[in-house]
Order: structure tokens, then C-alpha cells, then sequence
């Protein structure tokens, strides 16, 4: 398909009032079936919340937020509100999905000054992460007197020229106090730092300037170093050829896990696999870090939550706590006494029932309804989980979002179901069996980038078999790819920004149209998408 036939719209203004933006309605999705796994935070029985939208900063590696370059923040209020609402429901565990919750420090400091005025009985996790460089001492021992135990903060690399090149200019120093500050004072903190290998132009002893970054930080939980992907239509890609990496080998490297080798790192096998022996040698097999930390997860997490966290950590090696305490040669007697976390202290009873009493189901659907089909294709099935590094579960928190507002737009007027991979369905035969039984108008899919072979795969599957409902593709692969998933002649139509509003602006054109997606003409007139003449 010839690019300049693909037709984008005027990019769509950012909803500047996140408030006005409906609760999620949690009975959307059936949590009885997401609360067996283990989800992003690394814990089960959680619920996820997502406080802001776009970026203050223009990191390069970064720029999925292209389409929503401003940063917005829910209300102090607004986020306690959907805080407490869950908490009412029997909610023990909140992780927000935000890794710049922290860029406001007056509303940050508001928030959970308000969940302590209220003693809400509630842990906290940050498993996207923090800017660690704008916490301060008071932030900090605010958080852990609330009760947030699960931080991840990321360094992305400890090089100057690198925080420079990359625009991120992340106080490194600062970062490091800070880091010392909490693994020392507030060590029952679950604290991950996510530092990053193999930029274009990284010289070898900016890489060692890295490894040597965290190994000075004694007792942080869970370090990550991740090779360095270069995703197709991102800045970083642009900077990768201008640095003279060849568009071949980024295109070979897509399907790459981040413990897997891209063949776009700038340095040696050689070098990298001793860069990864001192890593996990010198630091995170460190008995001596273990015997330290290991006791405060015990007491944090259940021992089927530290067994998933272990075995995604490792995903060739080890697969419980039990594999990596026999790895090191350490007997649990050699751990100092702790009460471990039982599983029931998070389990919320009558779970269905709580959540219905909160979110009453909307009224009877009209029998010309339009059905709307919202598939979320984030997670590989069962027989592949394997092949991942992050054998994480998270509920389709995006589709939700869309789900609630539509039916508070539309009312009566959309049925609307959300289906996940892995949950919901657990082969393309499964996905093709759902789309049959529910005879959709409109599916909507969205996924990321990581799994957009497994995204074309799927589509290609229920088209085959006689699928010819309009497919509208979302989320950030079809942000930073819109035309690459254009090319793809089983998709009719991405959504670009701001999800909401875009999607309900074509929802209303085609109910107007008869249940028909309308013609390129009344398309061009919406904001925010792209699709073929």
C-alpha cells in the first residue's frame, strides 16, 4: 500500500479536564479472573488507576506521547474519589499505572496527606515509576507513613552526556540520594530501579559507569538493566540511523525480549555478556544483598507473588523463591524471622456482588443496540508465556476507560463487551469463536508494540475465516505506527489520541450511518485518526 493513499486527521486537542472523564466502571471486566495472576505491580487482588496523561519531559526513547504532549493531572479529589470508591469495595492493593504521578509535588503531598486524614486501609504501588530525582526526604517518608511499599524508579543511565542526548537530564545524583535514603531508612520498601543497555553512541565506559551506578546502591530489591529496543516511527529510531545503525537490523531486533540481544547494541557479544555476568554475579545474586532483602519481601508479598516475581525475573533459570535460594546456597534458616504475608490478607470476599453495588449495570440495551467489540491483545497465551521475560497480567485498564465513557454517551444505544487474550480467550480459534457468538458492529483492538506480530496475526486469523466487521485499531502501537498498521489491509481505521472522545466521535457518525462506518469524506471531519482513501 502506497503511503501517501493513507489520510490523517488534524490531531486531536488533549481533553484539558480529566475530571469529566467518568469513574471506571469495574464491573466492565470479570477481576475474579485477572486476580489469579500476578499483575504489573507484582501482586494479585490490585487494582489499577491512571491519575495523569501525557509528559512534561521530551525524553527521545519516549514519544508515545507525541500525540499528548501536555501533561494533565486528575484533581486531588478526583483521584481520591476513584481511590476510595475502590477501597469501599474491599480494595487492599492500588498501583497507579503513572510513572509521573510525582511531577506536581504540591499535589502529590495533598493526595496522600488526604488518604491519611481518612486512614483508608490501603497499600500503595508505583509500578511504572517515579521521577526519582524530584522526591525529597518528606515525599518520601509521607509515602511509606500511607503505605506505599512498591516503587519503581528509573535511572535509564547514570552517563551525563547520555541524560542529554536522551533529554530525560534526570539529576542522577540527586536519584542516588534519594535511593540510598529509602533502601536505608524505609527498607520494607520494594524498591526496582530500571536502568537501560546499549543506546546508539554508548561507549563501553559509559556502560560500566552505569553497572557501577547500581552496584553503590546496596539493597535495591529488584535492578534492571534492559537492552535497548529500537522501536520503529520513534525519535530513537531516527537517531539510531542517523548514528549509523542499519534500518535492517532495528527491523530484525523488533521481536526481541529485553533479555534477549538486538543485534543494534553498539557493543561486542563479547563485552555485553560480561557486562551481564558482572550484573547478576557482583550484584543481583549477591548473597549477602538476598539474606537482606528477601526477609522485608516475605513479610510484603505471599510466597506465590515472590515465586511469579522470581521466575519472570529469571525467565530461563528460575521459575520459584525456592530455585533461587537453592542457586545461591542459601537455607531459609540463614533468613532472619519474619512473619510471612498470607495471601488471605488481600483477598476480597463477595468480590462480583461489592463491585456490582458500586457500579450498577446500565439499564436493558435496545434490541438495535449497536455491539461494540473491544479486544485487548496485550498478552500472549497460555502455551507462550515461556518466550516473555514479564510473565505479568494486567487488567485492559485503556479499554475500560473508552467502555465507561461510551456507555455514559451513548447509554442504551451500545452493547459493548471487552474480551483479553489469555483471559478471555487462549488461541485465535477461541477469539474468532467469541467474535461469531457475539456479532460485533465494530471491533476495536488495541495492543503494544512489543506484541504487534502477535496483533496482525490475530486479525489475519478472523478475517480469514469471514470476518468483515470494520476493525479500528488503538492504543501505542497504533500511535507511534498508524502508518505501518495501515499497511495492513485487515485494518480499517487507527486512533490516534485521545481515545474517548475519538472513538465516541465515530461511534456517533456511524449509529448515524445505520451501524456503517461512514465514508472517507465525513472521516476527514474527525479529529485524532487515520485510515486508507
Amino acid at each position: 500500500m502506497n503511503k501517501k493513499s493513507i489520510y490523517q486527521t488534524n490531531r486531536r486537542h488533549q481533553i484539558e479536564n480529566l475530571d469529566t472523564l467518568p469513574l471506571i466502571d469495574r464491573s466492565l471486566i470479570d477481576y475474579d479472573k485477572y486476580h489469579k495472576f500476578v499483575g504489573h505491580a507484582g501482586v494479585k487482588y490490585s487494582m489499577a488507576i491512571q491519575a495523569t496523561r501525557g509528559c512534561p519531559w521530551e525524553c527521545f526513547y519516549c514519544d508515545i506521547y507525541k500525540t499528548s504532549p501536555i501533561h494533565r493531572r486528575k484533581s486531588v479529589e478526583h483521584i481520591f474519589k476513584e481511590v476510595k470508591y475502590l477501597t469501599d469495595i474491599g480494595v487492599k492493593r492500588i498501583e497507579f499505572i503513572d510513572d509521573i504521578f510525582n511531577a506536581n509535588r504540591k499535589n502529590f503531598i495533598s493526595f496522600f496527606k488526604l488518604v491519611l486524614k481518612h486512614q483508608l486501609d490501603v497499600k500503595f504501588f508505583f509500578p511504572s515509576g517515579l521521577k526519582g530525582d524530584l522526591l525529597d526526604e518528606e515525599m518520601i517518608d509521607l509515602m511509606v507513613e500511607v503505605g506505599v511499599i512498591g516503587i519503581n524508579l528509573s535511572l535509564e543511565h547514570a552517563s551525563p552526556r547520555l541524560q542529554k542526548v536522551m533529554r530525560k537530564n534526570l539529576n542522577v545524583e540527586k536519584l542516588h540520594d534519594n535511593l540510598q535514603y529509602i533502601t536505608e531508612k524505609h527498607p520494607s520498601v520494594v524498591i526496582g530501579l530500571n536502568a537501560m543497555f546499549g543506546f546508539p553512541t554508548e561507549t563501553e565506559e559509559e556502560a560500566l559507569m552505569n553497572l557501577d551506578y547500581i552496584k553503590s546502591i546496596r539493597w535495591i530489591h529488584f535492578p534492571y538493566l534492559h537492552n535497548v529496543i529500537i522501536f520503529p516511527g520513534t525519535e530513537l529510531e531516527r537517531f539510531a540511523l542517523e548514528s549509523g545503525i542499519p534500518r535492517v537490523l532495528i527491523e530484525q531486533s523488533q521481536d526481541k525480549l529485553f533479555n534477549e540481544l538486538p543485534a543494534t547494541l553498539p557493543f561486542s557479544q563479547d563485552f555485553t555478556k560480561s557486562v551481564r555476568t558482572m550484573f547478576l554475579r557482583d550484584y543481583v545474586l549477591s548473597k549477602e544483598r538476598l539474606l537482606h532483602i528477601l526477609p522485608y519481601q516475605l513479610e510484603q508479598f505471599c510466597e506465590d507473588e515472590l515465586n511469579q516475581k522470581y521466575n519472570s525475573y529469571f525467565p530461563t533459570r528460575i521459575k520459584s523463591l525456592n530455585n533461587l535460594l537453592d542457586l545461591v546456597r542459601i537455607d531459609r534458616s540463614e533468613l532472619r524471622p519474619v512473619k510471612n504475608f498470607e495471601e488471605s490478607r488481600c483477598r476480597i470476599p463477595n468480590l462480583k456482588t461489592r463491585i456490582k453495588a458500586k457500579f450498577p449495570t446500565v439499564g436493558k440495551k435496545k434490541g438495535n443496540a449497536m455491539r461494540l467489540m473491544l479486544i485487548d491483545l496485550s498478552a500472549y497465551f497460555s502455551q507462550d508465556i515461556e518466550s516473555s521475560e514479564y510473565d505479568v497480567l494486567e487488567s485492559p485498564i485503556g479499554l475500560m476507560s473508552l467502555l465507561s465513557y461510551v456507555n455514559r454517551e451513548f447509554g442504551d444505544r451500545i452493547e459493548g463487551k471487552i474480551y483479553k487474550s489469555r483471559i478471555d480467550f487462549h488461541r485465535f480459534a477461541d477469539l474468532y469463536d467469541l467474535t461469531n457468538e457475539f456479532s460485533p458492529d465494530i471491533i476495536g483492538v488495541r495492543t503494544l508494540t512489543l506484541y504487534k506480530d502477535f496483533f496482525h496475526e490475530a486479525i489475519a486469523y478472523i478475517r480469514k475465516r469471514g470476518i468483515k466487521v470494520p476493525i479500528i485499531a488503538g492504543g501505542p502501537y497504533a500511535t507511534a505506527s498508524s502508518v505501518e498498521i495501515l499497511q495492513d489491509k485487515n485494518i480499517n481505521l487507527v486512533v490516534i489520541g485521545e481515545g474517548e472522545l475519538t472513538f465516541a466521535n465515530i461511534i456517533e457518525r456511524t449509529l448515524y450511518n445505520d451501524k456503517h462506518i461512514p465514508n472517507a469524506e465525513v472521516l476527514k471531519q474527525i479529529d485524532g485518526i487515520a485510515f486508507v482513501k
